[in-house]
């Protein structure tokens, strides 16, 4: 069943009472406190598109497990066109909302936990592929919104996390018992974890057997006696509680925004059915593998949505104030363009280039994928920076709406920062200036960008195991005559023709069909 908006918003309000803490004061109630208004927006407006007529197509699809559509965060990817719809759904629904989706890490932990739990059942007899197969199936019934805890604190970074002094820097299984396990530890900078029904754990590292008490993945509702959640802070939050104004109260100059929360789980239960790895300390780093491939190909789609969120209100400020025709102004508003569609095209190129999974799940290029999250980490950049240029200093001296809106001083400010072009006013100036200052140092977007779903470093060393060095030194070997084996050469220029994935190696999965 596809919740409506209304639904969405009455499940969340129907969970049990949860530890949320923030500018060291407990909250009460998620759902009105005005910090987290706009997230909750956020997420709000995704189930209320899911049930237009123009959107179904592209953020709903038929289950392969029941007889009816689901949302798109619900249904792993099975297909190129599977990742293609993601990549186009990601972008957007960032155009729409301008921020973080919220939902789509819970889809790229199932495309990470399918094929690994396939894999262990394979190799050691397990059964974790039909505890997560029924897992899933219940999210899609029931529509659920679920998040992934990934990023652990990690403490000492050169130290494994057995060796941690405080184990509680990675999240690990305290207690094994014949119905479940226990698990205790922090992980932290989980975007819209607050609006979740289910939050699903999955480690953060490559581990050694001696790690095994880390290596454990499993799911539990958000609302689980032993949570304790601490609401991050960022640039503008103190704004939100100006709610006398409609552009720096709780909107910010837009409808929407997102949040990151540290969490920590204090001999938290999960029964046996939740759990989908423990202790396979040889299955994490695959796992893994799995999962950052779709991931990080969703990168490419919501920092292009973001980006061209981003140029469009560059544009309309140029517009308001008649310096659209300028040809500095054009460059930048077009690099900006080109930017989304660069980030975009690596996103699509993964999905288009991926495999398939003898379970079924279909992987991204991730050689590709992690390319797009490299990219990613620099040139939406660049549309910031043009952005800022655009918006000039106004974004960072403008009034406040509460002076705009005063008896005594606002007609002066109203009169100063008055466009030229009449077809606006000093407050759509205002709204436009507001909406480029959130996304560009107010918001989470540009941390994301740099260190959502990997920083710059990580996606560099993925991209470097998962690129054949040794086709690419066989390429220059046939075509300079190094190889001097004829029939050998030409196998190899044989096998050009049908290889899938270009120059990707796919190293530690060997399951995957190519």
């Amino acid at each position: 069943m596809l919740m409506t908006k209304q639904q969405f918003q009455d499940s969340i309000r129907a969970r049990k009472p949860m530890n949320v803490w923030f500018l060291g004061e407990k909250i009460e109630d998620v759902t009105t406190y005005p910090p987290l208004a706009a997230s909750f927006n956020a997420i709000s407006k995704i189930y209320e598109l899911q049930h237009r007529p123009d959107w179904q197509d592209l953020i709903t699809v038929p289950s392969h497990m029941l007889d009816e559509r689901v949302s798109i965060y619900n249904a792993p990817l099975r297909s190129a066109e599977d990742a293609n719809r993601k990549t186009r759904a990601a972008r957007a629904l960032a155009e729409v909302i301008g921020c973080c989706t919220h939902r789509c890490t819970g889809s790229e932990a199932f495309a990470g936990l399918g094929p690994a739990c396939y894999d262990m059942d394979h190799d050691l007899g397990t059964n974790y592929f039909e505890r997560f197969m029924n897992f899933l199936k219940y999210v899609q019934q029931n529509d659920l919104t679920c998040t992934v805890t990934v990023t652990d604190v990690k403490g000492l970074r050169t130290a494994p996390p057995h060796a941690q002094a405080d184990r509680d820097s990675y999240v690990h299984v305290d207690e094994v018992r014949e119905d479940g396990i226990v698990i205790s530890g922090f992980k932290c900078n989980q975007t819209g974890i607050l609006f979740a029904h289910e939050i699903v754990i999955v480690p953060t590292t490559n581990m050694k057997p001696e790690d095994k008490d880390f290596a454990v993945a499993c799911a539990v509702p958000a609302d689980t006696p032993g949570l304790t959640f601490i609401l991050g802070r960022t640039p503008q939050d103190k704004r939100f509680f100006e709610v006398e104004g409609d552009i720096e109260g709780i909107d910010l100059g837009k409808q929407y925004a997102d949040h990151q929360a540290l969490v920590y789980f204090d001999r938290v239960f999960v029964p046996n059915e939740r759990v989908f790895l423990c202790g396979e300390t040889q299955y994490v780093g695959r796992l893994l593998s799995y999962f950052t491939a779709v991931h990080r190909l969703t990168a490419g789609g919501c920092k292009a949505g973001g980006c061209s969120a981003l140029c469009g209100a560059a544009s309309l400020l140029a517009d308001m104030v008649g310096v659209q025709k300028a040809g500095h102004i054009r460059t930048k508003l077009t690099e900006m363009a080109m930017t989304a569609e660069t980030v975009y095209g690596l996103s699509i190129a993964s999905g288009v280039e991926g495999f398939q999974h003898p379970s079924g799940f279909w992987i991204p290029n991730p050689l590709m994928s992690h390319t797009c999250k490299y990219t990613c980490t620099k040139i939406p950049f660049d549309a910031v920076r043009y952005a800022r240029d655009i918006l000039a200093g106004f974004g960072e001296t403008a009034p406040s709406e509460l002076d705009m809106r005063n008896p005594e001083v606002g007609e002066l400010c109203q009169r100063a920062f008055n466009p030229g072009n009449p077809k606006y006013n000093a407050f759509d100036r205002l709204r436009a200036s507001r909406f480029i200052e959130h996304m560009v140092r107010g918001s989470n977007w540009t941390a994301m960008a740099l260190h959502g779903g990997g920083n710059q470093e990580a996606s560099t060393v993925m991209a470097r195991m998962y690129t054949d060095w040794e086709y690419l030194k066989n390429l220059v070997k046939v075509a300079t005559g190094i190889e001097t084996d004829a029939e050998k050469a030409e196998a190899f220029i044989d096998s050009i023709g049908k290889r899938q994935g270009r120059i990707c190696t796919t190293l530690d999965l060997p399951k995957i069909e190519s």
